[in-house]
């Protein structure tokens, strides 16, 4: 895997990856950045997961409660997905922490420090 940095974040050009077209138009250009950055650095990335509407918050909350997730999920109104502020990435290397690493610098919340890994999400880092 070759180096990335946050530094990259800022230079990073349109993603052709349909589903980030959902999120919030002000956080599209640093998730295609940080995108292209793991891309450029030998990373497969896949986007699972951003806008959510209530129903399908919902239905994620209750198969974690129910124990049918690996990944924690939060009750439907109180996550960020439903704002368009998140999203959740496929990444092939499974390269997490280092990803998440990059994105705690820029100054974002990494899921990974709550046990949820494959989460990204632009509230300030605490």
């Amino acid at each position: 895997m070759r180096a990335c940095s946050p530094a990259g974040l800022a230079a990073g050009r349109r993603s052709d990856v349909a589903t980030i077209r959902t999120l919030d138009v002000r956080v599209q250009p640093i998730v295609q950045a940080f995108i292209k950055m793991l891309s450029e650095a030998g990373i497969k990335v896949t986007v699972t997961s951003t806008l959510r509407d209530p129903a399908k918050q919902a239905k994620l909350y209750a198969d974690y409660l129910a124990g049918r997730s690996r990944f924690p999920a939060a009750p439907p109104g109180k996550s960020t997905h439903g704002s368009g502020l998140a999203f959740d990435l496929k990444l092939d290397p499974p390269a997490y922490d280092e990803a998440g690493a990059i994105w705690e610098q820029a100054g974002f919340t990494w899921g990974g420090r709550f046990r949820d890994p494959i989460h990204f999400d632009f509230r300030p880092r605490s």
